[in-house]
């Protein structure tokens, strides 16, 4: 039945493949191999024979409440699982694993901001990709503000991508800590002066816990520590994104071609 086949599919051949997804960054061509043959069992019971397909495997892969069937992408989501390892490196960074890395790949720089060398290993190379996971979700916390850049760090929680839209061309202040007095708190007439004035009131709102260095937190979570679940969430969400974008801009018209596709009955 079509229930069995999808408690079969998604309880074993999505998951066999969580431990080597989760330390090498899979191929293009594996993961599209991968899927055909999960597609193929899904229409037609077998997986070694061909069958219609009546629809799309993107629609397959979408959540449940969003009619689709709650498939993985297997490519989202191992980049998810990679940036489970670049979260370890962030979080504990006084590890045996992160130092040895450390003294091999980045010794005079942090991890994110690393470049992949010449002759790097498979296992670096996947840890590099899912840094690009990483990146889109992490937000710096601002405890003394010495080490948060202001126009380059994501600081900022649910603003415009966590970073200022003001120009920041010819302004004197670059870290986080100058916009701060010597008490810890915000310098409120600074902060109007330098910033337009939806980054300020969304700077001052802000609160500052002034306890110790900054920290790099996970800003899908509230917890703010990395799970695969919301990466894989974020992750998806850019691709869908992505796609519509592309397929609005082809068609010449963003927003009718949002309205139109608007998961809602006919009628409405």
């Amino acid at each position: 039945s079509c229930a069995g086949r999808e408690v079969l599919l998604k309880s074993v051949a999505q998951a066999v493949p969580t431990y080597p997804m989760s330390c090498f960054f899979i191929p293009k061509d594996t993961c599209e191999k991968m899927k055909s043959v999960i597609s193929n069992y899904w229409w037609g019971g077998s997986a070694s024979s061909r069958h219609i397909h009546w629809q799309w495997w993107e629609l397959l892969t979408r959540p449940k409440p969003l009619g689709g069937m709650g498939f993985r992408d297997l490519r989202l989501f191992n980049m998810a699982m990679l940036g489970k390892q670049g979260w370890r490196l962030i979080e504990k960074p006084n590890s045996l694993c992160a130092k040895v890395l450390k003294g091999r790949y980045f010794h005079d720089s942090d991890f994110l901001s690393a470049t992949r060398k010449k002759h790097a290993s498979q296992t670096w190379r996947a840890i590099l990709a899912g840094r690009e996971v990483l990146k889109k979700g992490l937000i710096r916390r601002v405890d003394d503000g010495n080490s948060a850049r202001i126009w380059q760090d994501r600081w900022i929680p649910n603003h415009f991508g966590g970073k200022p839209i003001t120009s920041g061309q010819n302004e004197p202040v670059t870290m986080v800590a100058d916009l701060l007095t010597p008490s810890g708190a915000w310098n409120v007439e600074l902060i109007k002066q330098v910033f337009v004035e939806v980054d300020a009131h969304v700077i001052l709102s802000t609160p500052v816990r002034g306890r110790g260095e900054d920290v790099w937190a996970w800003e899908p979570e509230r917890c703010g520590l990395y799970t695969v679940k919301s990466g894989y969430i974020l992750l998806y969400d850019d691709q869908c994104r992505q796609v519509e974008e592309h397929r609005a801009s082809s068609s010449g018209d963003i927003t009718w071609s949002r309205i139109w596709k608007i998961n809602a009955p006919p009628k409405v």
